[in-house]
């Protein structure tokens, strides 16, 4: 079957990171007057920061693709400090590609994204919506995100097909094949078709998985109910375990044994999490 054929069977379509929006969750936490001053101040800086970032990498000329994902990575390095994101690498450590690499993890929230991007740098694979989002949607396409919508067989097609560019380029894919966000430890099943970009190319597969404190986990609430979470409390948690590197090949024809490693590293981040605090 030809490359293309393969790409567009409708059976296997790219994973995306989608959100479900529902209601607001009755266990918000409010953080009083000074949690509120923290989110207006943090809503003005990331803001700030995010439009300058894409100002100064249009200036410079910046290619439609982005400059092998380095926007991004310097974006995310300052929204960390904005963010108050606090995270700790509990298991595992961070190598040096020697290849194209396809960066598996659980997804929980949108802040994901931020110590995802400062370990390994990186193209991501999003909702097609994340494109027409204020402010994130320019930065998004600045640094060649891959935008995919999962209702759209085409769509799929053309992702599958970017990423498996990307991956020829040898540069690096970060994919949350779970598709969507919840709550809780478990490691759902795998959205068919996550690996096929990998196919019968030199890519390994390292495994990810992120433990974040219970209730911080996007689920149960609207976008703009979380956002005002993330954005008032003094502090983002999140404990990271990484994997060894996986070969491709193997994981073709077995992609189960990454969601089980994923599942196993989300455990290992999930008990430092809690040693930390009962100490």
């Amino acid at each position: 079957m030809s490359e293309q054929a393969e790409a567009e069977r409708p059976a296997e379509t790219a994973p995306t990171a989608s959100i479900e929006v529902v209601a607001p969750s009755k266990s918000e936490v409010s953080y009083g007057l000074f949690g509120t001053l923290r989110r207006m101040w943090r809503m003005l800086v990331i803001t700030t920061w995010t439009y300058w970032v894409v100002t100064i990498h249009r200036i410079k000329g910046t290619p439609p693709e982005g400059t092998h994902a380095k926007g991004l990575r310097f974006w995310a390095r300052g929204a960390r400090r904005i963010l108050g994101v606090d995270f700790r690498v509990v298991s595992g450590a961070v190598s040096e590609p020697t290849k194209a690499r396809l960066i598996v993890s659980n997804h929980r929230t949108p802040l994901d994204i931020i110590p995802l991007d400062i370990l390994f740098g990186g193209h991501f694979l999003a909702n097609h919506k994340t494109r027409t989002a204020p402010v994130v949607g320019m930065a998004a396409e600045m640094v060649g995100t891959i935008f995919v919508d999962r209702d759209d067989r085409r769509s799929g097609a053309n992702a599958i097909r970017t990423m498996k560019r990307y991956l020829e380029e040898k540069r690096t894919v970060i994919v949350f094949p779970e598709g969507t966000t919840h709550g809780g430890d478990e490691v759902r099943a795998f959205q068919r078709g996550a690996f096929l970009a990998a196919k019968g190319l030199d890519v390994e597969i390292v495994p990810v998985g992120i433990a974040y404190p219970s209730g911080h986990e996007f689920t149960g609430q609207s976008l703009g109910a979380h956002a005002r979470g993330f954005l008032s409390r003094p502090s983002n948690r999140a404990w990271i375990s990484i994997g060894e590197p996986i070969s491709a090949d193997t994981v073709v024809k077995d992609e189960e044994q990454v969601r089980r490693k994923v599942q196993e590293l989300v455990d290992r981040s999930r008990a430092a999490a809690e040693a930390e605090r009962r100490v």
